[in-house]
């Protein structure tokens, strides 16, 4: 049985820009959360990595990069 995918042409999408600088160039950069072994059950707490996007040119972090609504961070060099 053969699935019809859907032909997406990404040269037509949008380019996401900073929301403060409007530049279109992002960095990678990875949360990391910690979690209580207490919560787990585990011997040792956890650490657990989420993957997200800032602006290589300013630092700014997009609201829709954000993960976690935590104090409204907006420069995270």
């Amino acid at each position: 049985m053969e699935i019809n995918q859907p032909r997406i042409d990404l040269k037509k999408q949008p380019t996401m820009s900073c929301e403060e600088c409007k530049s279109e160039i992002f960095q990678e950069i990875v949360l990391i959360k910690k979690v209580p072994k207490l919560l787990t059950g585990s011997l040792e707490d956890t650490i657990v990595p989420f993957p997200s996007y800032r602006c290589a040119d300013c630092g700014h972090m997009n609201e829709d990069f954000r993960l976690f609504d935590e104090t409204n961070k907006t420069n995270l060099v």
